[in-house]
């Protein structure tokens, strides 16, 4: 779950459906993306693995409060992304390659056990898939890796912010970094906003499903974010 709290209550936002608005930013980006299809399964299907966790949130005994992506125990977490890059492979060997590639990323300077050998099994996978590759696919690699973790940025700083605030989260408060460039979403109202410098082909529109959870435990609302990204 992306958790966020307001006030009293808590905003969960399933990790599945920020995979599946990354993939949306991405279809909408006027650069070419080769192989195309492959990538934005790859891009949309990121988090997927985190659909069974996040049927039901999860909570700290301790501070009273949901786990969120961040601080969720390390052994099912890591069990979930596991199952999640074999369900992505199985559809399609490049997007499992990418997704399998992004989750090795975020150990690569950890040295827990379990991480470390997280790492090293997703290591191994890549190094089976990657000889099924065609030459396009191969030559795109180090591009289409980047632009799903941007993506991925670009989402989760939505999820992050309540809409029409500017952004306050500290990964994103100074912008997103892509090819030498910060990039920036910026509000009009609570209904629109611009990504600063534009890398959209047109206006569309997104949405983001959300849960509202009291302190309690208790689901009390949902509902679904609306908004339109203007160029």
């Amino acid at each position: 779950m992306i958790v966020r709290k307001k006030g009293y209550y808590y905003v969960f936002i399933k990790q599945h459906d920020h995979g599946l608005l990354s993939g949306e930013l991405a279809a909408q980006m006027t650069q070419p993306i080769r192989p195309l299809a492959k990538t934005l399964y790859a891009i949309s299907h990121h988090d997927w693995g985190w659909e069974s966790l996040d049927q039901s949130p999860l909570w700290n005994e301790e501070t009273n409060e949901p786990y969120s992506f961040e601080d969720y125990p390390m052994l099912p977490k890591l069990e979930a992304y596991t199952d999640g890059i074999a369900k992505v492979v199985a559809h399609d060997p490049y997007a499992g390659f990418l997704c399998s590639k992004h989750y090795a990323s975020f150990f690569t300077n950890i040295d827990d056990p379990v991480a470390r050998k997280f790492r090293e099994q997703e290591y191994s996978r890549q190094n089976k898939l990657r000889p099924l590759f065609t030459e396009e696919e191969e030559e795109n690699i180090t591009a289409n890796f980047r632009l799903l973790r941007f993506c991925d940025d670009l989402s989760l700083a939505l999820c992050f912010n309540e809409p029409g605030e500017e952004p306050n989260h500290p990964w994103f408060k100074d912008g997103i970094l892509y090819q030498g460039e910060r990039y920036q979403w910026v509000w009009e109202g609570r209904y629109h906003l611009r990504l600063i410098p534009n890398l959209f082909k047109q206006s569309f529109t997104v949405e983001i499903p959300y849960q509202v959870f009291d302190g309690y435990r208790r689901l009390v609302g949902r509902d679904v974010y609306r908004f339109t990204v203007m160029v």
